[in-house]
């Protein structure tokens, strides 16, 4: 254990699931633990990035309709989104409809992947099953698999949630006694 001067707040549980699909304790921890965010990242290591399926496809919109990169990158991601582009640029988009659905369509798949990789790293984790796999999340009932992500989502909000240090005077208050009372000088006593 380390030497916290504030120990961390306890673990709580939480229920999740229902009669028909099961009902599974898992711990709340107020964030993910290194081990959690290392399966995750390992989960989606061989995944080919959404963003760099984007920035090929802008590439090849750019050299196609001669604008900019970054011109067509910001056409992709506002036709994602849905945000109104200017005529010209929306001609853009237009004539490249289905380049635009395929990067969305990566976006989307990257997303549930993530979705996967985290849910298998909480039952891996919190419901001791090490040797979970992606297979068995994607054929998890979706209530569970819904609320799973849920407390992801929740651990991961509350890893942003700016800290709030004790302050000195709580330090002081929390330092335990020492066996001297008087007040170190860094110099050696005489004896007198």
């Amino acid at each position: 254990m380390l030497p916290f001067i504030t120990p961390p707040m306890p673990h709580q549980t939480r229920r999740i699931g229902n009669a028909k699909v099961g009902v599974l304790e898992v711990v709340v921890r107020g964030g993910l633990t290194v081990g959690e965010s290392a399966i995750i990242a390992e989960l989606l290591a061989s995944e080919v990035s959404s963003f760099v399926v984007g920035a090929q496809i802008a590439d090849a919109i750019a050299k196609e309709e001669q604008i900019s990169l970054t011109e067509a990158f910001q056409i992709l991601e506002a036709a994602m989104i849905g945000r109104s582009l200017e005529p010209a640029a929306d001609e853009i988009r237009l004539r490249h409809a289905e380049r635009v659905a395929q990067v969305a369509r990566a976006y989307a798949a990257a997303g549930q992947r993530s979705q996967e990789a985290t849910v298998t790293a909480l039952v891996r984790s919190r419901c001791q099953q090490p040797q979970w796999t992606l297979e068995d999340t994607r054929a998890m009932d979706k209530v569970l698999f819904d609320a799973l992500w849920e407390l992801a989502q929740e651990e991961q909000a509350a890893e942003q949630m700016p800290s709030n240090p004790p302050s000195e005077d709580e330090l002081k208050k929390q330092r335990p006694a020492t066996s001297s009372s008087r007040a170190r000088t860094g110099r050696r006593s005489s004896g007198s």
